[in-house]
Parts: structure tokens; C-alpha cells; sequence
């Protein structure tokens, strides 16, 4: 708590030396319209900043995200989206600034420390198992949340399936147990298929169930609807409103398809060579001249303001 605080005073970096908040300058971001009240804060960033040698990928980025808020990262190719999630995610430890979950400071803590912690991520590059089928994948997630150190395989196996049965039947509105993430996705038909015949779309959804099945806190999603329908993104955006929502999971969305971040999100912030330049509402951070310059350009914005909600960046 006291790290939280001295952070959100910008006097606290992640080697613990005090120094004063750097301001963004005059200008630099454009505030969109208020979201929320004072909910429980899950993630905060203080002026994360990360090099690859002298490339600057996130430059003094700041902003937090509330329990049940879904936050969608946006920009160009190359603005440092994905970064962003590793850095949040531990694969990458920033060079400046803090991280904190739940108020803790995760800095300096490993992917594995920050999974336990209840940090989810899926990745653009589909991880799946080709040998194993929909529904093991679907358990897979379910297990890592119900670790049992001491018991035998088949005595651990006996208790999940045993408490999968009982949370399917227990649960009201969107279930994260294994049975009803397969009916909300759309998965049941394909339950025995193997990963290697799935094609890429419904692949994702595979992906997005194993990641919601561990029940995370806070949930990392870098493409989630690349490869799916116009119907099934959309089908998706609404399925992640509810589950957040009902289950109060903080998430985390990166995204190419304007239409999917307006529809699935509370709020975007938009990146641009690694800094942010908005933070708002979605309808509000579209319409921004610096935002429709970033996508496409200083000559083209003015004439791509009607149509820059609808249009997925390509």
C-alpha cells in the first residue's frame, strides 16, 4: 500500500530511489471523458519505459485499470502494444517505472510469480497443444487454478472433474468452469477435436477459454478475434463484456479491429512510438485528431474521421 502510494505521488521507481513524477508534456495526451468511480484498483503502470538498444518501445507510460474494467490498447503497427503486454505480463522487465498488481510491487517479479498472482494472457502467436484435444486444453486452464501438491494424478483428476460437475451445476450468468466456457464459445461440437485440425478462429476461442477457465484476476488478451467472423467477433466482444463483469476480471485487450475495441471495452488508451496520446472512452478516444493521425497520417485524417470507428486497422 505505501508503494502505491508513494507511486501514484510519482516518487517511487522500481530500484527505490525517490525522484519527482515526470509529467507528460503540455499537451502530449488528450483526456476523454471520465469512466468509473473509486473501485478496486487491479493493475497501475508509473512511467513504464522499455529500450530494445536505442529504440524507445514504451515511453513514460502511465495509467491503471479497475477490477471488471475492460481496457483496450490501441495503435499503429509498431506503437509498442505488445510490449506493453509483456511488461505487464513479466516476460520483459521495463528499464524505469513501476508495475504494481493489487498494490504490490511485480517489477521485478517472473511470469511464473506473476501467473500465481492471477495474471492470464493469451499471445498473437497461437500456443496451443497440437497432440491434445479442445476440451483438454479447456482443463488444462481449469488445473491451474486448483493446484493439490501431495495427491496422486488420479486422485487430483477424480477431485477436478468432481468440482467441475459441482461449479456447472452451482453457477449463475457466465460460468468460467470448463463445460459452460465451451457452450458460451460456441466450443461443445468440437470438444474432442484435436489443436492441430482446429482452423485459426476457432483456434482463438480455444485459447481465450483455456485463459478465462484458470480464473484469472487480471487477463491479457493480444488479438483474440484475429481470424474469427464479423458475427463471432462480435458474438466474443459481448461474451467478455459479461464475464468480466460478472466475475469482476480486470482485462487487458489488444486489438486491430476498431469495431471489436469499441464493442468489447470500457475504455482504450492509445499508443503511439510507445507513449500514450489518449485515454477515454472509446467513442471519444476515436474521434481524436491525434488518434486519426496515428492511424493514418496528418493528410489522410481529415478525411477518414467518418469512418475511423468502423474500420479495423489493418
Amino acid at each position: 500500500m505505501v508503494i502505491a502510494q508513494l507511486c501514484r505521488r510519482g516518487r517511487m521507481h522500481s530500484d527505490g530511489g525517490a525522484s519527482p513524477w515526470k509529467r507528460p508534456r503540455a499537451g502530449a495526451v488528450e483526456q476523454a471523458i471520465p469512466i468509473r468511480g473509486d473501485v478496486g484498483t487491479e493493475l497501475e503502470l508509473c512511467n513504464v519505459s522499455t529500450w530494445f538498444g536505442g529504440v524507445c518501445a514504451l515511453d513514460d507510460v502511465s495509467f491503471t485499470i479497475r477490477s471488471g474494467e475492460v481496457v483496450g490498447i490501441i495503435g499503429p503497427n509498431g506503437a509498442g502494444k505488445s510490449t506493453l503486454l509483456d511488461v505487464i505480463s513479466g516476460r520483459r522487465r521495463p528499464q524505469r517505472g513501476v508495475v504494481l498488481h493489487c498494490d504490490a510491487d511485480v517489477t521485478r517479479a517472473t511470469a511464473l510469480k506473476r501467473s500465481r498472482r492471477g495474471i492470464g494472457r493469451t499471445f498473437q502467436q497461437l500456443s496451443l497443444f497440437t497432440e491434445m484435444t479442445v476440451s483438454e486444453h479447456v482443463l488444462l486452464g481449469y488445473m491451474g487454478r486448483r493446484r493439490e501438491p501431495g495427491r496422486s494424478l488420479a486422485r487430483r483428476r477424480s477431485a477436478w472433474f468432481e468440482a467441475m460437475s459441482a461449479e456447472a451445476t452451482a453457477e449463475k450468468g457466465p460460468g468460467l468452469s470448463p463445460t459452460a466456457l465451451m457452450s458460451s464459445l460456441g466450443l461443445q461440437a468440437v470438444a474432442g477435436e484435436l489443436a492441430s485440425n482446429l482452423p485459426v478462429g476457432t483456434a482463438r476461442l480455444v485459447d481465450l477459454a483455456r485463459a478465462l477457465a484458470a480464473s484469472p484476476r487480471l487477463l491479457l488478451l493480444d488479438e483474440p478475434v484475429s481470424g474469427l467472423s464479423v458475427q463471432e467477433a462480435t458474438a466474443a466482444a459481448g461474451f467478455l463484456r459479461q464475464v468480466s463483469e460478472h466475475h469482476e476480471i480486470a482485462v487487458v485487450v489488444v486489438e486491430h479491429d476498431l469495431d471489436f475495441a469499441r464493442a468489447a471495452t470500457d475504455r482504450l488508451v492509445a499508443l503511439n512510438f510507445g507513449a500514450v496520446i489518449a485515454d477515454g472512452r472509446p467513442a471519444e478516444v476515436l474521434a481524436l485528431r491525434a488518434v486519426q493521425e496515428a492511424y493514418f497520417g496528418g493528410n489522410q485524417a481529415q478525411g477518414d474521421v467518418a469512418d475511423v470507428e468502423g474500420r479495423p486497422n489493418s
